[in-house]
């Protein structure tokens, strides 16, 4: 028994103690003429999404034959995509000024279709969007609308809400302040086997902790961050004077915040990765619009 349990130690401090070796780093040849900003890697790996710095529009690099394809033009288009399990099915948003008063509204566009539907009227209540499978999943109203899932259907979904994380799951809507109530939380993301929550806490750094907002652990600046397995997330340590940025290198760290890395070198300004769905590809864009591919393994 005692063996046993040592090896199940040793095993665990394995797993914490991988590096990233970066393989490779190189530009994607799009023949788009740089504002190409948040990529996002289909789950099946197939295409990558971008759109611009502000997010208005969408378009699609398929990773088949290399073309780029204009999903929409519509403002806010490519902020908080969420992409169907299948790929086939793009949940985006539309900001549109009412009588001078800003609604969002969330569409879903068909990629075997080539068209988009309305999933959510215009509205000023918080929106929030995700799958289940191949089905979309939405937050209204400050409510879980689940009337095409069943209860075993229902994945939770992890959203801001007045500068505060909400985490929703079936009939629970739980605030999540793990860092306190004055702080402001921005960028969650529910790991990949659904047990963790990463988060930046505005001033103070990024953190995970479990779905109850407890087992703190810091892991220092990683904004934007973006799950590469469930051990490891990926971010960007960018640098401004308050007005112009000076730098910005992705980095890697441990969930445990134990190990901390440098993936790029700085004659790159990278930012917001996206990670491919099998964690070995990691896409980012520079500060002038143009997209760069590293080649990750762990070791």
């Amino acid at each position: 028994m005692r063996k046993l349990l040592l090896l199940l130690v040793l095993g665990a401090q394995t797993i914490f103690a991988q590096n990233i070796q970066v393989t490779s780093v190189s530009p994607i040849n799009t023949g788009e003429s740089g504002n190409m900003y948040h990529p996002v890697f289909s789950p099946t790996g197939e295409y990558l999404l971008f759109t611009s710095e502000n997010y208005e529009g969408l378009k699609m690099l398929s990773f088949t034959d290399g073309q780029v394809k204009t999903l929409t033009t519509e403002k806010g288009a490519g902020y908080g995509i969420k992409i169907s399990k299948d790929g086939k099915t793009i949940a985006y948003r539309k900001n549109e000024l009412i009588n001078q008063r800003l609604f969002s509204s969330v569409k879903l566009y068909s990629l075997s279709e080539g068209k988009q539907q309305q999933l959510i009227a215009p509205t000023r209540e918080p929106l929030a969007v995700g799958f289940s499978g191949n089905k979309p999943l939405l937050v209204k109203n400050r409510q879980l609308v689940k009337s095409q899932l069943s209860a075993v259907e229902i994945v939770p979904i992890v959203t801001i809400e007045d500068r505060k994380m909400v985490l929703y799951t079936g009939n629970s809507r739980k605030i999540l302040t793990p860092n306190g109530e004055n702080a402001s939380y921005i960028w969650p993301s529910i790991s990949p086997d659904g047990k963790r929550i990463a988060y930046v806490a505005a001033g103070k750094g990024t953190f995970v902790c479990d779905l109850n907002g407890n087992n703190v652990a810091a892991l220092g600046k990683l904004n934007a961050p973006q799950w590469l397995n469930n051990q490891w997330l990926v971010g960007m340590n960018d640098i401004d004077n308050g007005e112009i940025l000076l730098s910005s290198s992705l980095v890697a760290a441990s969930i445990d915040g134990k190990v901390y890395q440098t993936l790029t070198t700085p004659d790159l300004i990278a930012m917001y990765p996206a990670v491919s769905p099998d964690g070995k590809q990691i896409v980012f864009n520079t500060e002038r619009g143009d997209l760069y591919l590293l080649n990750v393994v762990l070791k």
